[in-house]
């Protein structure tokens, strides 16, 4: 008796795990050329106006719904497809955005790649809206399969030889580009010693009184100066991609990244940045210049230009080596990234606002309503338009 009831238990087990491994093989697709990766229609959720937020859908409660959305997590299922199947005639929207009629009957294969190219999102919503329920609609991610199947055999020996992942890319750069920072920032030490100190100097951060111009301030374009700029540029650039490694897409431009993960692409990324940002300083001047003289402020937009460089290169450079310094002892920035970076950079253009109207004021005698016209061209709205993309 004892006997058949440990075969009997042993073969239930056998069953058991036969059943939660079989849906690993299964064949799923247009003429089942694929195996089955995930069912996302598992996971279908509705969106409850009431509570003002998505929740699972409930068969009992839902059934009536014209809209069911998932969610695809696109960085974690590269290089696989994206399979859907209606039974009548739906329309499919990604990210609330409408893409295509999916007609009855047929099935419509999308790349997961491709879409994550497109999108520039970790994750994207899948809505499918046209009939009521979740009858007849199917939403799975598969792996085609390849014209040849080969089994694939670990020889014993070969574990000798395994090695561990590498870790990502942009590890190696943060570590690389703050090196490059210093070491830029102490070539400037030590070409210009005198600039650097004036530059990186709290008192003179706040002297209003430009009497006595010196060469930073009568030629904007010098060597000198230039070289600061092409600084300031280098530390925008590092912080923009810090926000990007923490998964905060600034101002939605990811389209303007490189797509590969090799380490050339994330220079490649980190030039790019840094030269459109220096490009913006180069323009900002002229645009000082050019409201400067409509506004009949002659001689101002050097000294607007100067507390610009110089307020930026003071609280950026801080912010780097604090937000440096932070990364030993906070493992994810994820949560937290927002209050920490982006919104003491909105302070501080407040702040470089108000700095500058006094500056300004105390240098020349024109009247404040020109002064304040000309500041919230130049300052006030930029900033406006800044945190209405960036957050």
């Amino acid at each position: 008796m004892t006997k058949s009831v440990v075969q009997r238990f042993k073969y239930i087990t056998w069953l058991l795990l036969l059943c939660s491994v079989a849906p690993l093989w299964a064949e799923v697709g247009p003429d089942k050329q694929y195996f089955l990766v995930k069912n996302l229609a598992q996971d279908w959720l509705v969106y409850d106006q009431r509570e003002k937020e998505y929740v699972p859908y409930v068969a009992e409660q839902h059934g009536n719904q014209l809209a069911l959305n998932t969610l695809l997590d696109l960085e974690s299922n590269l290089h696989y497809e994206l399979l859907l199947y209606v039974e009548k005639n739906n329309y499919l929207f990604l990210n609330g955005s409408l893409q295509e009629n999916l007609k009855a009957g047929s099935w419509r294969v999308m790349k997961i790649d491709s879409l994550y190219k497109k999108f520039r999102r970790p994750q994207l919503m899948i809505t499918i809206y046209g009939t009521p329920g979740q009858a007849g609609k199917v939403v799975i991610i598969g792996h085609r399969k390849a014209a040849v199947e080969k089994l694939i055999t670990i020889e014993e020996e070969s574990f000798l030889n395994l090695k561990p992942r590498e870790q990502a890319s942009i590890a190696n750069f943060f570590i690389l580009g703050i090196l490059l920072l210093f070491t830029f920032a102490a070539f400037l030490f030590n070409t210009s010693p005198r600039a650097f100190n004036r530059i990186y100097s709290l008192p003179d951060l706040f002297q209003m009184d430009f009497r006595d111009d010196s060469f930073m301030i009568n030629k904007p374009f010098s060597r000198t100066n230039i070289l600061f700029v092409v600084l300031l540029s280098l530390e925008l650039a590092y912080l923009y991609l810090f926000t990007q490694d923490k998964e905060y897409n600034l101002f939605s431009s990811k389209e303007l990244l490189a797509t590969g993960q090799a380490f050339s692409d994330t220079w490649l990324n980190y030039l790019k940045i840094a030269f459109i940002c220096f490009l913006g300083f180069i323009g900002k001047y002229f645009g000082l210049y050019i409201l400067g003289t409509l506004y009949r402020l002659e001689g101002v937009a050097n000294v607007h230009y100067f507390k610009v460089l110089q307020s930026s290169l003071l609280f950026f450079s801080a912010l780097i080596l604090i937000a440096s310094v932070a990364s030993f002892y906070i493992v994810d920035w994820s949560p937290i990234i927002r209050s920490v970076l982006i919104i003491p950079v909105i302070v501080f253009y407040i702040f470089r606002a108000i700095l500058i109207f006094f500056t300004i004021s105390n240098s020349t005698t024109v009247k404040n309503l020109y002064l304040i016209s000309y500041l919230c061209i130049v300052e006030l709205i930029p900033i406006i338009i800044g945190v209405r993309y960036a957050l």
